[in-house]
């Protein structure tokens, strides 16, 4: 498996990219770049004020805020599932899913849900739908026909019936 800032540690993503990556990617980077080189200036420089610190206070959190939008996405381990849904990752092993269904979720009638062998429901990032909503993908019918293929193949779950 590749290298990826935005993809949990062994895994792979399975959704595909946030949109507007490249213009998210330029933010990330500008963000890392910036404070990193107002960091060493503040370091370096001991005539720096501390008003003058706080500077990189926002390119800290435009870095952060860029992160977690290029990190949403549904994405499989070997032996977990990583849900990614802005700053609130979840790893959950295949072995306590029950199902995957698509299910209604706030505003999107067709979302792909996790449910676990205990009661619990979570809804994932991934809905079948056009248009752009922060902290979720787009994807066509057959994008999801193919993810929860896949979903069921990875929990070793009875395959679904067309």
């Amino acid at each position: 498996m590749a290298f990826s800032l935005f993809t949990p540690a062994g895994s792979e993503r399975l959704t595909p990219d946030a949109p507007q990556r490249l213009f998210t990617l330029m933010a990330y980077w500008i963000g890392v770049v910036l404070s990193v080189a107002m960091g060493i200036n503040v370091v370096v420089d001991p005539g720096v004020e501390l008003a003058e610190a706080w500077m990189m206070t926002p390119f800290v959190v435009i870095a952060v805020v860029a992160q977690q939008a290029l990190s949403v996405g549904v994405f499989a381990g070997e032996r977990a599932l990583h849900l990614h849904v802005g700053n609130q990752p979840l790893k959950i092993p295949y072995d306590r899913v029950e199902a995957f269904t698509i299910r209604a979720h706030r505003e999107k009638s067709r979302v792909l849900w996790v449910d676990l062998r205990d009661g619990r429901r979570y809804p994932t990032p991934a809905f079948v739908g056009t248009g752009v909503r922060t902290g979720m993908i787009a994807l066509t019918d057959a994008e999801m026909t193919v993810l929860l293929a896949e979903l069921t193949r990875r929990a070793a779950l009875p395959q679904p019936t067309p």
